[in-house]
């Protein structure tokens, strides 16, 4: 049964809101500890009470105990006694038990009542001197079971050292009662009116204290449904809802961040996808189409070279696509590298030397770079082969995106603890959209005459990310006089035999 009702408070307190379960629990302690300091302070004033009426017992029977046999006979057997001469005659009315030493005769008892006896006489007839009780102070209850008195007993001797018997001294405990009972009306009714004054404040207090959780709760469904740009009101206070409304808006931040760069990142998936897909159906349609004139007959055997040719070259785009997006793949995998001490002069010399033989009408130059360290060594770790494409790509994308004569410069040199090259041209440059998105995967600024040249729009990409693998940056600058200059910054070497630095993954491709 107990374990019935405490499974449905349980039920019924979880079935309730916050603000009422607070409430609710806040009513319960407070009559739990008001109950408890009630029952401790009603305990407390009837004991106090209680030693009260055991010292005046002690007081009331010192001077009868004193009597001798004859005397306490001669008053208990009387017809009156005149209270005014006994010295020991209290304010509130007793009453006074004899029991003779021989235990055939009967007690006698005696009341003196200075005022209205208001109880019924107590149910004691008699305390033997074998009686346990004696000298102990012991309670017993009225004649007719309603009311309670406090009882003390005392032998009594005469002056030749006889036996007289004993003596027990009542008081009625009426009075200790009536106050501990009034005591506890007036505190029941301090109580009653103390708990509808918590629950009321208590209901008002809460309501007010989880107003800032309600407006997380409405800041929460707006995000909910679809505003991630809602963010929860400041309150402007140190307390733990402040802190709370301070640390959701920082995490709405961050998801509407990530939410933001997931758009984005499956924004240029599907570009990459569309563009990967257009540029080899360009290809492939043209294969396709030769491969179906020459099966059907439709090509002239003075033309079959010229189609091979042009099957040959389509093959050459698409192969050099897939190499591409390999590239880019494994870079992006991020395979384990096997670093070496690379010097970039020396890449940078041999990248213009293969341009100037793929390209004997072009221009092309090794310079110091301007604002670089004189005779500093322009030596970096890293892989050999991935620096040489990122010269490679970078030169390669100056002279085919620059009109016929146009020179193009590759300077190196040493800044403050890096190495620098830049690659420089002097066409018509970039405008800014170009600038900011020369990094992307399959972007052209000219599309047409690019994929007529045979440019992927992967060059720049596979920079990047060769780049950000050995720890440097790759940006776009305009060339002084018109043209585009790509700059790439990385870690230097440190000497011979000291600790070489770790690269670290990051790239910066702004302009």
């Amino acid at each position: 049964m107990v374990g019935r009702l405490k499974g449905w408070t349980y039920q019924r307190l979880h079935g309730l809101s916050l603000t009422h379960r607070l409430v609710a629990v806040v009513v319960l302690l407070v009559l739990a500890a008001y109950v408890l300091t009630t029952s401790v302070s009603l305990m407390m004033l009837r004991g106090y009470l209680v030693d009260r009426a055991d010292a005046d017992l002690g007081a009331y029977i010192e001077p009868l105990a004193q009597r001798t046999y004859s005397q306490i006979v001669e008053e208990a057997t009387g017809e009156q006694v005149d209270l005014e001469q006994q010295t020991f005659v209290p304010p509130n009315p007793y009453v006074v038990v004899f029991t003779p030493a021989d235990p055939d005769a009967p007690a006698q008892t005696r009341v003196f009542q200075p005022r209205r006896l208001e109880v019924s006489m107590p149910a004691l007839d008699r305390v033997d001197v074998d009686d346990s009780r004696l000298g102990e102070h012991f309670t017993v209850r009225g004649e007719d079971g309603v009311g309670s008195w406090r009882v003390l007993a005392a032998q009594l001797t005469d002056g030749q050292g006889r036996t007289g018997g004993t003596i027990a001294v009542a008081l009625p405990l009426t009075s200790v009662e009536s106050t501990v009972r009034q005591l506890a009306w007036l505190t029941a009714v301090i109580g009653l009116t103390t708990l509808v004054l918590v629950g009321v404040l208590g209901w008002f207090a809460v309501r007010r204290a989880f107003r800032p959780l309600t407006r997380i709760e409405d800041t929460a469904a707006a995000i909910a449904a679809g505003d991630l740009a809602r963010r929860i009101p400041p309150r402007g206070t140190n307390d733990e809802v402040g802190s709370l409304a301070d640390s959701l808006n920082r995490m709405l931040a961050q998801i509407e961040h990530s939410f933001a760069v997931r758009e984005g990142s499956e924004r240029r998936m599907r570009d990459f996808v569309a563009d990967a897909s257009h540029e080899l159906r360009t290809p492939l349609a043209t294969v396709k189409g030769y491969a179906e004139l020459f099966r059907v007959g439709a090509v002239p055997p003075s033309e079959v070279p010229g189609a091979m040719r042009r099957i040959e070259d389509e093959a050459t785009r698409m192969s050099r696509l897939v190499e591409d997006l390999l590239t880019l793949t494994r870079l992006d995998s991020e395979p384990p590298m096997s670093p070496t001490r690379v010097d970039l002069t020396v890449l940078a010399s041999d990248t213009v030397q293969d341009a100037r033989v793929r390209t004997p009408d072009r221009t092309v130059r090794l310079v110091a770079l301007e604002d670089g360290e004189r005779s500093a060594s322009c030596v970096v770790v890293g892989e050999d082969g991935a620096l040489r494409q990122v010269l490679t790509n970078l030169v390669a994308n100056a002279l085919t995106h620059t009109p016929a004569g146009t020179p193009v410069e590759v300077a190196v040199g040493r800044v403050d603890g890096t190495v620098a090259v830049e690659v420089r041209d002097h066409g018509p440059g970039l405008d800014d959209d170009a600038a900011q998105r020369a990094f992307e995967r399959f972007y052209r600024a000219d599309r047409s005459r690019s994929r007529a040249s045979g440019g992927t729009g992967l060059g720049l990409a596979i920079v990047a990310a060769i780049v950000a693998r050995h720890g440097g940056s790759v940006r776009h600058r305009p060339t002084p006089g018109g043209g585009a200059t790509f700059r790439v910054e990385l870690p230097a070497a440190a000497p011979d035999g000291a600790d070489a630095p770790e690269p670290v993954d990051e790239v910066s491709t702004g302009s």
